[in-house]
């Protein structure tokens, strides 16, 4: 019979190599931060302006109290009354900008997400990477071309 030897997650290295880029390596553009009280139809505005799947959603002091994703506001763009924190996922992803990308794409895929806030040193908003951010990285890695 096979034994099976699992890693304990807090043993992997975080350090990358000459193959491994960092998940801030991915980061094209800050993220869009959008006030709680936003109103759905803005955020479908700056959703399409932007061409990104999610914003970061804030409060006063520009603490990130969420995101609202493009689902989020398909499923309350009739609600006219709206806004985003109405809409949004309190629950967020978030790694560190020197995380490897290995371990953003396992953390998509284990929780069926599809991005990763990425955070500074002092936890600060740096960016969001999507899933087809990792997979556009992974293709351009195998000589695939990308745009």
């Amino acid at each position: 019979m096979m034994s099976l030897e699992f890693m304990d997650p807090d043993e992997l290295d975080e350090a990358p190599t000459s193959v491994i880029e960092t998940l801030g390596s991915l980061v094209e553009q800050p993220a869009v931060a959008i006030h709680m009280a936003t109103s759905i139809a803005e955020a479908r505005r700056l959703l399409l302006h932007h061409r990104v799947p999610a914003l970061a959603v804030v409060d006063d002091e520009h603490h990130l109290r969420g995101l609202v994703t493009r689902t989020d506001v398909l499923r309350s763009f009739d609600e006219s009354w709206a806004t985003v924190a109405d809409a949004m996922s309190c629950f967020v992803f978030a790694l560190p900008s020197g995380a490897n990308i290995e371990r953003a794409a396992a953390l998509m895929a284990y929780e069926g997400v599809g991005q990763v806030v990425v955070t500074g040193l002092a936890g600060e908003l740096v960016g969001m990477v999507s899933a087809l951010d990792v997979a556009r990285h992974y293709a351009a890695c195998a000589g695939y071309p990308v745009e």
